[in-house]
């Protein structure tokens, strides 16, 4: 009984995998080698792992990557296996590191949170950086506002990337409905921010 359930769900699997390339064909996305530089940045939003598959393309002028990625936690007693998947869309210039993620009691029990002006914001949202003058900058009133429209999106910029991730593995409608929720990001980056602190 065991033996048939694993194949029945490795069959789906390879069915769901094999629908899913077809999408993402459509879309003119393509396999490519894993970027050892993006598995690098979501070993340091997870934990150290090991990479799966990647795709390429293009969204609205800019290059993309999707990842897969696996990693395993134990408590010393069990081990558990976690998936996640990783989207980056290149910016226009590199920019310094800033990590906007939600927020939990455990967040708020560790490490430096930036507050800003938004109190509905700073509840549902965390923010690290090293800088508060540059997350301020970031982060106006617009960009805070088009956040709590889109509380699951998680993000970080990471050089010339903004990167957002999100556990399990992905679908090409959550990568799409996410890049548009990202692109709103992007376009409220504020010119001055890619000016002053670009490279």
């Amino acid at each position: 009984m065991a033996v048939a359930w694993g194949l029945a769900q490795r069959k789906r699997r390879r069915e769901f995998l094999q629908q899913r390339a077809n999408t993402i064909a459509q879309h003119g996305w393509y396999p490519a080698p894993v970027n050892p530089w993006l598995a690098e940045v979501t070993g340091r939003l997870f934990a150290k792992g090991r990479p799966s598959e990647m795709f390429a393309g293009d969204f609205r002028g800019q290059g993309l990557c999707v990842l897969e990625y696996l990693y395993t936690t134990s408590n010393g007693k069990t081990t558990q296996t976690h998936f996640v998947h990783i989207i980056a869309v290149n910016l226009p210039v590199a920019l310094p590191p800033i990590t906007v993620s939600q927020d939990s009691t455990l967040k708020r029990a560790f490490g430096n949170d930036i507050e800003l002006e938004s109190q509905a914001f700073n509840e549902a949202f965390r923010v690290d950086c090293e800088d508060p003058r540059y997350a301020t900058a970031v982060l106006q009133p617009r960009l805070m506002e088009w956040m709590l429209h889109n509380p699951a999106l998680q993000w970080q910029i990471a050089g010339n990337a903004l990167v957002s991730w999100a556990y399990g593995g992905f679908t090409v409608p959550d990568v799409l409905a996410r890049l548009e929720a990202m692109a709103g990001v992007i376009d409220r980056i504020p010119p001055f921010v890619l000016r002053d602190y670009g490279t």
